[in-house]
């Protein structure tokens, strides 16, 4: 029984053990195998978003080749990886409202993504410039044509009779040729500093141009055939030059002027901060719940030890007074089988014997030296006779 006991106070302490080293052991794993893995893939997406966002803006700036690689390189290897771990780590989430918050994240990855194509794909080109795509597929030409227009009405009035009017249309030609080129020399130099003082000077001269028309339509009469079908086309021309100035400029003062910066402004930079918000919120509640795993481990580890120190005692002092009982229990047996021996070697055979208290070996042996007693004692009664 003793030792009975004693191996069952040793598989107790094995089995408590056991059962704590399990819990760490899930505790441990859901750590390593759910929440690092999670905060990983949440980092990773961050620099993705952060690297593919700095690589679109070298490719607006520079329209060098390596800067789409760089992004293209963003998506394969952190943010499209990072998304994929993410979903195969979601089903074992153990807060709810993450699983939400990685479906918005995808969606807005897939608008970022969408947006960003779409800039890349305008920034280098043409159209990513509306302004100056006006001003040198349209008004430039057109100020040719005037120019040139002007240039001829100049060069009839001069080799036409000189008279003060004569002198006075060249005069006025002369002034539409120069505000004409200088409104649109001065729209090409605000489409390319943005300084107001170039707008400024622009619409002046656009304006003393307009005059300077209305001017020369006061003298129409005056002018010759061929100086009419000329002056004819400077009006056309000036009147659809006019329009085109203050779209270009229009469309400098304001925010669209570069596509591919205003699309990067009103949409990638807005999707981009609005997947660092989710991930932030994200990354918080699995900072939280890892510290709270860490906790757990640390708590489990000391009751653990706390569990081991006290059994370790419990088991030495049951050990102890078990030992001491089943020791007191084998020497006290024997110690009055001696004592009866010695007391038989003087030849006492008194009527003492052995207590039998157990049918254990000690008992048989009392038990057998009983017998032995009573036969000794027969026999010596016997010869007596």
């Amino acid at each position: 029984m003793g030792f009975g006991v004693i191996t069952l106070i040793l598989m107790g302490v094995v089995l408590l053990t056991i059962q704590q080293v399990r819990t760490m052991e899930v505790v441990t794993k859901r750590v390593v195998d759910l929440r690092t893995p999670t905060a990983h893939a949440s980092l990773m997406m961050l620099n993705g978003i952060n690297h593919s966002l700095a690589s679109l803006r070298g490719w607006i700036l520079l329209g060098e080749e390596k800067f789409k690689a760089e992004r293209s390189i963003a998506w394969e290897q952190q943010v499209d990886p990072s998304l994929k771990l993410m979903h195969e780590l979601a089903p074992n989430w153990t807060y709810p409202e993450n699983k939400t918050r990685l479906k918005s994240i995808e969606e807005e990855i897939n608008h970022f993504k969408a947006v960003q194509q779409k800039i890349e794909d305008i920034a280098q080109t043409p159209e990513n410039f509306p302004a100056r795509k006006i001003l040198f597929n349209q008004a430039e030409p057109l100020e040719k044509s005037i120019v040139t227009a002007v240039s001829k009405m100049i060069k009839l009035s001069v080799n036409g009779k000189i008279n003060p009017n004569n002198k006075r249309q060249v005069e006025i030609l002369a002034n539409i040729e120069t505000t004409t080129s200088l409104a649109l020399e001065r729209a090409d130099e605000f489409l390319l500093s943005g300084k107001e003082e170039f707008k400024t000077e622009s619409l002046e001269n656009w304006k003393r141009n307009a005059e300077y028309l209305k001017t020369l339509k006061e003298i129409e009469n005056n002018l010759s055939k061929e100086q009419l079908n000329h002056f004819k086309t400077i009006e056309n021309g000036l009147n659809q030059f006019g329009p085109l100035l203050e779209e270009i400029i229009r469309i400098r003062s304001g925010e669209e002027w570069n596509q591919a910066n205003h699309l990067l402004k009103i949409e990638a930079a807005p999707a981009a901060f609005r997947i660092k918000e989710i991930l932030n919120e994200m990354t918080a509640v699995q900072e939280q719940l890892l510290e709270s795993d860490v906790e757990e481990i640390s708590s489990k580890t000391h009751f653990l030890i706390v569990l081991l120190v006290a059994l370790f005692f419990s088991a030495a002092l049951i050990s102890g007074v078990l030992a001491a009982n089943i020791s007191r229990s084998v020497s006290e047996p024997l110690l009055e089988i001696c004592k009866l021996a010695d007391e038989l070697a003087h030849g006492n055979y008194n009527e003492k014997r052995l207590p039998v208290t157990s049918g254990n070996e000690l008992g048989t042996l009392s038990h057998s030296f009983n017998q032995l007693l009573d036969r000794l004692q027969k026999e010596k009664s016997e010869s007596k006779k």
